[in-house]
């Protein structure tokens, strides 16, 4: 059997306002229904006003993902019931959305490229947000509405059946929230409902089918399988858990001679299951027209060109440049375009040292360990990219050895405290071993206490020499330059 996957993918955009009314868009943890309006609760009367700065953010997504982009906006209105939408109907975009036919490549695990096509980006607002309860004294059940998310503006981006199997769905869920991020249109944390991800599966019998004009068709008289659609999917692991378990479950029904439905299935992460909530609907059943509250909105070719100044360089062509420029290394690439914020990190310090690779070392190594030890972002840590560009030259020009450098950057960073790198580097030269005849003393310390090991470099071990310098730079309490050591542990021994 074949999988199939179209992604729908919910972005909140990071506007001050709603999509159609001046109340806060910063709904996040306010005390409920207190960012309302007329506009937004759907009291009769009240007329939207699109937000100028949303549909901005949308074409610049369009832009982003190669889309072409329309000539003229039109809303629509999309009819349903239920309370977490007052006016009884939401204003989307049904058959002109704003961005159409774009492209988002995604990397596979085993290094080649596969291509996913967007069909659609449209704008919309978003709706309330419910809570099911239970009553404590009586049991029964009951929901409370808290309007303050109703109309935040959000764009839906909407693929077509080219996706091929969970993993791949979630690469691009993953560069869709990359990308957004990079162009500062969302935050596009899952935890806070800023992202939402609702995958639409069907399985087809292999060699049964074909895709014509980017739609499933039959091959001969096969009947085409119909498609699940799984709603409520809190995290982007969990979208390839969900597709995993819906494809599974549509391959076992089959099996067992059972007929599928197309159906709404919600995701139960705590049971790691779908679950039925609904027959799935069709485009009729939301009864869609055209918004007469919100005239046709044009969009000039200079409305674009002004938009597409805001465009970033976008995390391939940044992993591009990396390693056609800087020759790095395809996992270190991968860690400094993760976010812009650390991408922009890694380029200041990089300008300012002069070196790309001991700048990615020090970034992925020991400040990423730092990273994911404590939980935090790249612009939380104390020590800044100008530090770290004092650092690198340091270690490049002999002023300080390598592991001293480490030292100080540990300790700037546990300490959790901006410091004087310069003053530290000044402080580590003034402890630093320079003394050659000191240094010598070690060294025939280290000689004198390590029998075996100068045994079996006299005997051709030349690698214990390592072990050797190790044992000079104990004595030294890290304050040698290791490369002095090194010869002069040769010259020791070669006598």
């Amino acid at each position: 059997m074949d999988t199939i996957i179209g992604l729908e993918i919910h972005l909140q955009l990071k506007t001050e306002s709603k999509m159609f009314c001046s109340c806060s868009s910063q709904y996040f943890e306010k005390e409920p229904n207190t960012l309302t309006c007329p506009k937004c609760l759907g009291l009769p009367g009240a007329l939207p006003v699109p937000n100028k700065h949303a549909l901005e953010l949308c074409i610049l997504m369009g832009l982003a993902t190669n889309c072409t982009i329309a000539k003229h906006i039109k809303f629509d209105r999309k009819h349903y019931f239920y309370p977490d939408l007052p006016k009884g109907y939401q204003i989307s975009q049904y058959d002109e959305p704003l961005c159409n036919n774009g492209t988002v490549n995604i990397k596979l695990p085993d290094g080649s490229t596969s291509t996913v096509l967007i069909e659609r980006i449209h704008q919309e607002e978003d709706v309330a947000k419910t809570f099911h309860l239970k009553d404590g004294t009586t049991g029964a059940d009951y929901t409370l509405v808290d309007y303050n998310k109703s109309g935040v503006p959000l764009i839906e981006i909407v693929t077509k059946p080219c996706i091929k199997s969970a993993q791949e769905a979630k690469l691009y869920a993953t560069k869709i929230r990359q990308i957004a991020r990079y162009l500062g249109i969302s935050d596009a944390d899952m935890e806070k409902g800023q992202m939402r991800c609702e995958p639409n599966i069907s399985i087809q019998e292999t060699g049964k089918w074909q895709m014509v004009d980017n739609k499933i068709k039959p091959i001969g008289d096969y009947k085409l399988n119909p498609k699940t659609e799984v709603k409520n999917i809190g995290s982007i692991s969990a979208v390839e858990k969900a597709i995993e378990y819906e494809v599974k479950r549509m391959t076992d029904d089959l099996q067992a001679g059972k007929k599928l439905t197309q159906q709404t299935r919600g995701w139960n992460a705590e049971k790691g299951i779908t679950e039925f909530q609904r027959s799935k609907e069709s485009a009729e059943d939301y009864r869609y027209f055209r918004e007469p509250d919100i005239p046709i909105i044009n969009v000039s070719d200079q409305d674009i060109a002004n938009i597409s100044t805001k465009l970033v360089e976008l995390p391939d062509a940044k992993a591009e440049r990396y390693k056609n420029d800087f020759g790095l290394q395809d996992y270190d690439i991968e860690v400094l375009t993760a976010s812009r914020d650390i991408a922009e990190y890694f380029e200041k310090a990089f300008d300012l040292s002069g070196d790309a690779k001991s700048t990615a070392n020090w970034i992925t190594g020991i400040i990423f360990s730092h990273l994911n030890k404590n939980g935090i972002e790249i612009n939380d840590v104390s020590i800044k990219p100008e530090d770290l560009a004092i650092l690198t030259k340091s270690v490049n020009t002999k002023a300080i050895t390598t592991n001293k450098a480490k030292e100080i950057l540990l300790n700037c960073l546990s300490n959790d405290k901006s410091v004087d790198i310069s003053s530290e580097i000044e402080k580590a030269q003034s402890s630093a071993v320079s003394d050659d005849g000191a240094l010598l003393n070690m060294v025939k310390q280290a000689l004198s206490e390590n029998e075996k090991a100068v045994t079996d470099y006299k005997s051709g071990k030349t690698a214990v020499i390592g072990f050797l310098v190790g044992a000079v730079m104990k004595l030294s309490k890290g304050n040698a330059d290791p490369n002095k050591v090194k010869d002069l542990l040769e010259k020791e021994l070669g006598k």
